[in-house]
């Protein structure tokens, strides 16, 4: 019997031979699937990326270093004009290589060895370097001038003065990012005696501080060519020329008469100047230089003057009043009742003006009040003058006395109205006269003798000054016996 088989089960496809799986499978249809970027294709952008930023930055960096440079660059550019301005107000001697240094830190531009000035946190070093022009117009020196700008020849007019210009010339210098950066500003400075006289190149006083037995004051000008040195002292009276010279450069001695101390015409102590000038043989003169000179040959002289009374408006008390002295050192002014035996500098006398034992009043004081008189009667009051003796120490000079008489009758008040004007802020007061007033007082907010304010320098019946506010001001009268009349005012 016959199997039959099943032949559709074992039977292959024709279109399926030789097929993968994945061939053979039919396509899917729809959108790709998520495939990315592979990392080299990452590394390449991420360098293009850093590349760029270091471009930008770097040129972010540059701008900030320009900006921060130019910053600098001006701040010294500043500085250079800020120290020629101010070289410009120096003395024309302090012009010179061994001197502008110092004259210019002292005026406030900068300080130190070497030589710095801070400006916004940059540190700028400064160099100085000065020269002499000897300018052609008024003909060339016969030797060129000390420290010449630049080689010159001897001028056939031979200038009396080379000296006419200095240029002073400031190089400034400072560190940014590693690199100097220098900066240099030039100015040319005329000589202020117009580099035509000759100029004092030295002073040197020879008798700095004149003692007792002096009767000279010598000083020692050193010039450049020169015909003749004039010279004056500033007291006034005493000037003279000197003719000759010695020496090369010129050496000019100016003694200075004092006279004999304690005679007549004497140069009284203190301090004073003697001033010279160089005049060439044009009679062309040069800058004037000056010289110090201190003389302290005696104590101090009797005030000029002394006078007094009793006071008896209020209480009985003793008013002073003197004359101060001339001399110019004079340091203040001691008063002094002479003790009952009335006789001055002995060991009875007591300090009246000031009270406190080693005081003294102040040089410009020219009166004082005794509020505790020993008594109404007949009483000797002296005043002296202070000044230093040659260690420094006070001395008490010599006494001016004056004898008080008991107390008299006192004057009539001044006649009134007291009245009072303000124009262009000065007070005038004014009041009528009181017969045999000598002077009169003006009190300020009060009439007690802690409230006298001024006094008249003699009878008029006037008084300027200024206001300093609002007060209320009070006239009296004094006599020749320094009593005092009744007040008059207030007025406001």
């Amino acid at each position: 019997m016959r199997t039959i088989t099943n032949l559709s089960s074992r039977r292959t496809k024709p279109a399926d031979r030789g097929l993968s799986r994945a061939q053979a499978e039919p396509a899917t249809t729809g959108p790709r699937g998520e495939a990315g970027f592979t990392i080299v294709e990452v590394l390449v952008a991420a360098v293009v990326l850093i590349v760029g930023l270091l471009g930008v930055l770097t040129m972010l960096q540059g701008a900030t270093v320009a900006t921060v440079t130019s910053s600098e660059r001006v701040g010294a550019t500043n500085v250079a004009r800020e120290l020629t301005e101010k070289a410009r107000a120096l003395d024309y001697d302090d012009l010179a290589p061994a001197t502008v240094v110092a004259a210019m830190q002292a005026r406030d531009a900068g300080a130190g060895s070497p030589w710095t000035i801070v400006r916004r946190n940059v540190t700028y070093a400064i160099t100085a370097s000065v020269c002499t022009f000897d300018s052609p117009a008024d003909g060339l020196a016969a030797a060129a001038p000390a420290n010449v700008c630049a080689p010159q020849p001897p001028g056939a007019g031979g200038d009396a003065n080379g000296d006419d210009f200095r240029r002073v010339t400031f190089a400034v210098s400072w560190r940014s990012h590693g690199s100097a950066g220098p900066i240099a500003q030039s100015e040319l400075i005329v000589n202020p005696s117009g580099g035509l006289g000759p100029r004092i190149t030295n002073v040197d006083p020879l008798t700095p501080s004149v003692g007792p037995e002096s009767s000279t004051a010598s000083v020692m000008f050193t010039t450049s060519v020169a015909a003749t040195l004039r010279w004056h002292a500033d007291d006034g009276l005493s000037k003279g020329v000197v003719n000759s010279f010695t020496g090369s450069p010129p050496d000019w001695r100016v003694d200075w008469p004092l006279g004999t101390s304690g005679g007549a015409g004497e140069v009284l102590d203190g301090s004073y100047q003697i001033v010279a000038q160089a005049f060439d043989d044009r009679a062309i003169a040069g800058e004037a230089k000056l010289a110090t000179i201190t003389i302290n040959r005696r104590r101090a002289y009797a005030p000029a003057s002394l006078a007094g009374g009793h006071d008896t408006r209020v209480d009985d008390w003793v008013d002073l009043s003197w004359g101060l002295n001339s001399e110019r050192d004079i340091a203040g002014y001691r008063v002094y009742w002479a003790g009952s035996d009335a006789i001055v500098d002995n060991e009875d006398d007591v300090l009246v003006c000031p009270a406190t034992a080693g005081a003294m009043l102040a040089n410009s004081t020219s009166s004082c009040s005794d509020s505790s008189p020993n008594s109404p009667g007949a009483m000797t009051y002296y005043v002296v003058a202070l000044d230093r003796d040659s260690t420094g120490a006070i001395r008490e000079g010599d006494p001016r006395q004056v004898a008080i008489d008991a107390g008299s009758s006192r004057p009539a008040a001044p006649a009134g109205p007291l009245t009072a004007t303000l124009a262009d802020g000065e007070l005038t007061l004014s009041w009528g006269a009181s017969p045999g007033a000598i002077f009169y007082r003006i009190y300020r907010d009060g009439t007690a003798i802690g409230d006298r304010f001024d006094r008249t320098a003699d009878s008029a019946t006037t008084w300027s000054g200024e206001p300093g506010g609002d007060h209320a001001y009070s006239i009296t009268a004094v006599d020749a016996a320094y009593n005092e009349s009744d007040a008059i005012g207030p007025v406001s």
